[in-house]
């Protein structure tokens, strides 16, 4: 038994391309929980390689911000951020939290000398979306 479309068969080409676009397109709005946290991550380290607050501090946790605000006081004056890499992510769906592994390139104005130090960031998934809820030295330099 065979089929034969009647006029045009390019009409069934377009439409099945039509429909696959508009299924690859919906895919990417609806982003769970692990696509969220890697944009949001990777937004919050550039932003901290650059100095950008806007991008940085609405992700911290209330709770937290003091520390973290003495903790990064010399970036962008006396420390620069060369480079900012995410080595690892964990991600507990269940619990609704996170542990990034960050690696920042960096050196003091002063010196010039390039070091590396290996922090680890503890996020929280809540309304509203990831929260960086603590920062820990791992390796490396100390910053």
């Amino acid at each position: 038994m065979s089929i034969r479309c009647c006029g045009r068969p390019w009409r069934a080409a377009i439409a099945a391309a039509l429909v696959a676009g508009a299924v690859a397109w919906g895919c990417g709005i609806a982003q769970g929980p692990r696509d969220t946290l890697r944009e949001t991550a990777f937004s919050f380290n550039e932003g901290l390689r650059w100095g950008r607050d806007a991008d940085v501090l609405p992700r911290v946790d209330p709770a937290a911000m003091a520390g973290f605000q003495a903790m990064h006081a010399g970036w962008g004056a006396e420390i620069q951020i060369s480079s900012a890499e995410i080595l690892q992510t964990v991600l507990d769906e269940k619990s609704r939290k996170a542990v990034i592994t960050v690696k920042f390139t960096w050196y003091r104005n002063d010196e010039m000398v390039v070091n590396e130090t290996v922090m680890q960031q503890h996020w929280e998934l809540r309304k509203g979306g990831w929260w960086m809820v603590a920062e820990e030295y791992k390796s490396g330099t100390p910053l």
